[in-house]
């Protein structure tokens, strides 16, 4: 009984032994190919804050900052964009390096000075920054025409790493 268990066991080895190699190569062929994303799909960049689907000449950048002092260098924009006749004020966000900080937040708090001991209650949330990829993020009503303090959060730690002073006419359309 034991030496037909063995022998069963010996030949399903040996067509296992055939049989995947072939099904991982046949795996490798018939993989499909993903190539860049098609121009429809810019309006999923457009929604996470990348940037804009709009051609050059309806970008007006308005204002330029540097915050040298940020948890890393971080180079700040007014940019105006006019689609279909309306203007709109976008605060673009570039990072000189990622930040090395779990799940990167920026909020947006009215007055001259913001305090980095706490997140504030009355914080305005605009997004995300992961990598050092350009971020481009709606002034809402709220902000506009505001001086305030641009935050950049770390859900993560629970912590404001930096507060980045922003002017009003950095949010003036």
């Amino acid at each position: 009984m034991i030496h037909e268990r063995r022998q069963t066991h010996f030949w399903s080895f040996v067509a296992l032994a055939c049989i995947l190699p072939l099904g991982f190569l046949a795996s490798l062929l018939l993989r499909p190919s993903y190539g860049p994303a098609a121009s429809s799909s810019t309006s999923l960049f457009d929604n996470a804050g990348f940037t804009p689907s709009v051609t050059p000449d309806e970008i007006e950048v308005l204002k330029q900052v540097d915050w040298a002092d940020a948890v890393v260098p971080i180079k700040g924009e007014a940019i105006k964009v006019t689609e279909a006749g309306a203007p709109q004020v976008l605060l673009a966000v570039t990072p000189s390096r990622a930040i090395q900080q779990p799940d990167v937040l920026v909020y947006w708090l009215e007055g001259k000075q913001a305090s980095t001991d706490a997140l504030a209650e009355n914080a305005l949330f605009l997004g995300s920054l992961v990598g050092t990829s350009r971020r481009a993020f709606t002034v809402p009503t709220a902000m506009q025409g505001k001086a305030g303090n641009l935050l950049i959060y770390s859900q993560g730690k629970d912590s404001v790493l930096s507060a980045l002073p922003l002017s009003a006419d950095m949010t003036t359309p």
